[in-house]
């Protein structure tokens, strides 16, 4: 992985939309509410903040948890056949609150030691405090750098 690719691959395939889960309508669907668009092919053109999204939940695999209802995340979206499907490998990732502040949760044990991974990142990535396999990093952080990725694609909303 080089600095220059990090998410890259999912920002050039995938939708990017913040959501807060809210049910599970149907195995392995998830009901969820839009709390921001950072992109749209168009898949999830024309949503807003507030709309509801179903999709097709990654199935999860060691490393690579499933999302839950109730969680908050940045999910990486695409449609195929009608259907909204979660990426399948690291689709998302969950933002929590740590201390005073938002971060989302990287699936990669300290991130911030890695070269491959931009500078930004890894000044910006703790550990996070309950679970030794992920990275921490600031909310606020990861957004910008996922909004210069977009605008790397132009693929603005």
């Amino acid at each position: 992985m080089s600095k220059s690719s990090f998410l890259a691959d999912k920002i050039a395939e995938y939708d990017v939309v913040m959501v807060t889960t809210k049910s599970s309508p149907r195995a392995q669907v998830l009901r969820a509410k839009v709390e921001r668009t950072y992109s749209a092919l168009r898949w999830i053109e024309g949503l807003s903040a507030s709309d509801e999204i179903e999709f097709v939940h990654s199935p999860g695999r060691f490393g690579d948890p499933i999302l839950k209802t109730g969680e908050r995340a940045i999910v990486f979206i695409v449609g195929i056949s009608d259907r909204l499907y979660e990426e399948s490998w690291r689709g998302h990732m969950l933002v929590e609150k740590i201390g005073t502040e938002q971060y989302a949760i990287y699936p990669h044990r300290e991130l911030w030691l890695s070269q491959d991974i931009p500078q930004v990142i890894r000044e910006n990535a703790i550990q996070d405090p309950t679970r030794p396999y992920a990275s921490a990093i600031k909310l606020d952080v990861m957004e910008n750098y996922l909004m210069q990725l977009i605008e790397n694609f132009g693929r603005n909303c």
